[in-house]
């Protein structure tokens, strides 16, 4: 197991470099072997310190960052929250653009510039090992070619001997899949990123130079630790996903001007899967999945520049389709014939993404069982539906079953009719909980189920909200059970499929909207229970005629209660599906002439047969 982030006392204290057995590059530069083949001769001797920032104030080479990508900011910034960044840190990043402004303009004075350093440079000895620190780091490492002009050599100096230590005390740190989201992205801008900057920027310097070595280790690392395989994160680092996909996209172009072969296969791989994943985790509005409710969409020049670092025609192809126009008005390249797989599931990250197909107008649903708070977001076109924990409480005889351990998968299945995820989770008392999602990509309906299986049986009671977007309400329907959510006109509508259609029939349960949540609440007195929401999500179906039913399923010509199979008959407009699931084992049933002896069964009525379309067939 690869050690953590954790730093040892005597880094948090502020490791000298001289404590590592290197000394800091202003005591290497009177060497000659310190300046590589190719450095000007001036450079060696007791004068190199004064002599390299005449020789640093007219170089032209390298590039900036900016130059490197042809953008107009910084992309030190792609990725990141403003608002969530210390103040040195954002005065830091503001001054590196100010420095980066259009060619022609003079920039921020000497006066405004050393305040700022000498203020980094006084904390730089117990510098924070955060992401706040990282980028402090990495904005200081590429003001270093700028700011030669601007301040004395000696202070010029002395920053680079601070961010050599910086290298130098996180030389032994192991990336793990196991830290926490922010530690393990400031690994990567601390082991990764941070050093092949300055190999890149100050390539002259021989020890600095062979910086870039460890770097591009410590970057392979991370792309091989962080992700599944096929380029997708775990579920506990979807906060940090855009930011490690900018860190990774400008070390890749660094790596290539350093490393004539950059990083290893294996980590390309990886690499030009996230950028893939990256947008099968974006909504139609460019903004993360599963994200924080601030979280920024994409800027046209990220998004473009991932693209053409580590994306291909096919993702081209895709980003095209899901984003405005004003998003991808900077990719440049061909769409391709074909696009990436619309949806994606994994159970070592705890995701899972079902989409009907690559367009900005088609549903989407995301959801994180990470953890047992599962997170979902439904989205109905631009619209965002439902964004949140999928929060639920089972009640034995006034008693709740507590969760034991994490959600697992059940079952898992995509094809070109349904994506459809079944996850279960432990209850104390040996029962379980089982949860169903299914997208139906032509039907377009959405069916959502909680299965409360296997307890001792009583009065048994079951809830769980569903949470609504903040510009998302629940119209209920005044004599109907049904209820349609509504953002300035509806979008979709809720059908509630275990309870009776008509309220006159108070039985069973309840569907409503409390405190921005839409609450389902079902009991009866039984050892299981089936909790199903079927979620219409074609809009020009919104507002026609609906009608659903709970039907009888028959075994050995007895019929049996729900808690040992449910079936279900749903109509919106012309439209009208079969909905079937055992509760106990598998057995030989009958449901509205149907023969069955699966586990579960979805599918849709024909016209004018009759007959059932098998959407989805689960054997038990």
């Amino acid at each position: 197991m690869a050690t953590t982030i954790e730093s040892s006392q005597e880094t948090q204290n502020g490791m000298s470099s001289s404590s590592t057995g290197l000394q800091p590059p202003s005591q290497q530069s009177t060497r000659p072997d310190f300046w590589r083949n190719g450095a000007p001769k001036k450079l060696s001797g007791n004068k190199a310190l004064s002599a390299w920032s005449l020789y640093l104030s007219k170089r032209s080479s390298p590039k900036t960052l900016r130059q490197l990508f042809s953008v107009r900011q910084s992309p030190v910034g792609w990725g990141l929250q403003l608002e969530e960044l210390s103040s040195p840190t954002v005065h830091l990043l503001a001054l590196l653009d100010d420095l980066d402004a259009v060619k022609g303009k003079s920039g921020p004075k000497a006066e405004s510039v050393e305040p700022i350093l000498d203020d980094w440079l006084d904390s730089s000895g117990s510098i924070d090992h955060s992401l706040d620190g990282g980028l402090q780091c990495l904005v200081v490492a590429h003001l270093l070619p700028r700011i030669v002009n601007r301040i004395q050599p000696e202070r010029w100096w002395e920053l680079l001997d601070a961010l050599w230590s910086v290298c130098q005390t996180v030389r032994s740190w192991r990336i793990d899949a196991e830290l926490p989201p922010e530690k393990a992205l400031a690994h990567q801008l601390f082991t990764g990123e941070l050093p092949l900057t300055l190999a890149y920027l100050l390539p002259e310097m021989g020890p600095v130079f062979q910086l870039k070595n460890a770097a591009v280790e410590a970057l392979c690392e991370g792309l091989l630790e962080l992700l599944n395989g096929e380029g997708l994160p775990r579920g506990q680092h979807l906060s940090i996903a855009r930011p490690l996909l900018a860190c990774w996209t400008r070390c890749r172009l660094l790596s290539k001007q350093v490393k004539k072969d950059g990083w290893s296969r294996k980590a390309e791989e990886q690499f030009r899967w996230l950028v893939s994943q990256s947008l099968v985790l974006s909504s139609p509005a460019g903004t993360p999945l599963l994200g924080a409710p601030h979280d920024l969409p994409w800027t046209p020049e990220f998004l473009s520049a991932s693209l053409k670092i580590g994306g291909d025609s096919a993702d081209r192809s895709a980003a095209r389709a899901i984003f405005s126009k004003k998003l991808t008005t900077a990719i440049t390249g061909k769409d391709g014939s074909q696009v990436p797989a619309t949806s994606d599931h994994c159970e070592w990250s705890g995701l899972a993404t079902l989409r009907t197909e690559w367009d900005r107008t088609a549903p989407v649903v995301s959801i994180d069982y990470s953890t047992p708070e599962l997170r979902l977001e439904v989205w109905s076109g631009p619209q965002r539906l439902l964004a949140g924990n999928w929060m639920w409480e089972s009640l034995l005889e006034g008693r709740r079953l507590e969760p034991v351990g994490l959600w697992e998968e059940v079952c898992w299945f995509s094809d070109d009719d349904v994506d459809y995820l079944e996850l279960s989770i432990d209850l104390a008392g040996g029962a379980r909980l089982e949860r169903q999602i299914l997208l139906a990509r032509e039907e377009l309906f959405l069916y959502l189920a909680d299965l409360v299986i296997g307890t001792s049986g009583g009065q048994l009671c079951h809830r769980f909200r569903l949470p609504m977007d903040s510009n998302v309400k629940f119209d209920p329907q005044q004599e109907t059970r049904e209820g349609l959510l509504v953002a300035g006109r509806p979008v979709a509508r809720v059908l509630p499929l275990a309870l009776p259609e008509w309220r006159s029939d108070p039985r069973i349960g309840q569907l409503t909207a409390r405190d921005g949540h839409l609450e389902l609440e079902q009991e009866d007195v039984a050892r299981n229970l089936a909790c199903p929401l079927l979620i219409d999500l074609k809009r020009t179906r919104v507002k026609k005629p609906c009608t659903w039913r709970q039907l009888t399923v028959a075994q050995a010509l007895e019929n049996q209660p729900p808690e040992v199979a449910v079936g279900y008959r749903a109509q919106c407009g012309k439209q009208q599906w079969l909905l079937y699931r055992s509760l106990e084992a598998p057995a030989n049933r009958t449901v509205l002439g149907q023969n069955l002896s699966n586990e579960c069964l979805v599918g849709r009525f024909l016209s004018p047969s009759g007959e059932v379309d098998e959407l989805l067939e689960i054997e038990g």
